[in-house]
């Protein structure tokens, strides 16, 4: 058994981490759906999730050595060890978790030449019940570096594509959106993203899904795709 001095060791650092990053999630999943989006904060929380990132690879690697070191010594029961990998696990998630992020604010504070525009970050569907759906969609807003203060709006327009009754069939947004839609109106800086719920008739199989992202600004691009159902797309 581990007596109370090691116990002590391994377990008030992995307390410690697995506090530090359950306020790091908790304050950006706040702070990144909040109003005013700030394009000079974004380019902070950048700089923050690199040098998280190169921390946690440090302590990853360190937790790593500490495990082997504890399992070949054998000076750590089966539940301390466990714990560890725990740690582990947790902290190469949060690694994953916060390179996804940095790479979502990186196409918005330095997007690469050509992704000017209106752009679906993700897109997908998940269902409720038998013809019952909910959808979420994120939009993001890129642009250049002297325009980045310019707000965008126009319409999201959404149609389901499949079969019915053995003849290929288009269902229009108004026809299937649950909150009696007929299209999605947007207008913001940088990002927002938008819920809501589809009912599809019990005959009708699905195929793809069609979203068109269309400004009203002419010199705003939109973007268009059409999603393999079940739909996911990123």
């Amino acid at each position: 058994m581990i007596n109370r001095s090691n116990w002590k060791i391994i377990v008030i650092p992995v307390a410690l981490l697995l506090i530090l990053a359950f306020g790091a999630w908790t304050i950006f999943d706040y702070g990144r759906y909040r109003a005013g989006f700030d394009r000079a904060e974004a380019g902070k929380r950048e700089s923050n999730y690199k040098q998280r990132i190169e921390e946690l690879e440090g302590q990853v690697a360190d937790f790593r050595s500490r495990v082997a070191h504890l399992e070949s010594s054998k000076k750590v029961d089966g539940y301390a060890n466990q714990a560890v990998k725990d740690s582990l696990a947790e902290m190469e998630s949060e690694n994953t978790v916060l390179r996804e992020e940095l790479q979502f604010y990186r196409q918005i504070v330095s997007p690469s030449k050509g992704r000017q525009g209106m752009h679906i970050h993700d897109f997908s569907i998940t269902q409720r019940s038998k013809g019952h759906y909910n959808y979420s969609l994120m939009l993001i807003h890129i642009q250049g570096p002297k325009k980045h203060h310019r707000e965008s709006d126009g319409e999201v327009r959404i149609s389901v594509h499949g079969e019915q009754g053995g003849v290929n069939k288009k269902l229009a947004f108004a026809t299937i959106s649950t909150e009696k839609k007929s299209r999605i109106r947007y207008r913001f800086k940088y990002f927002a993203r938008f819920k809501g719920g589809l009912k599809l008739p019990l005959n009708f199989k699905p195929k793809s899904i069609e979203v068109q992202v269309v400004p009203r600004q002419k010199n705003i691009k939109g973007d268009n795709r059409k999603i393999k159902w079940p739909a996911t797309a990123g």
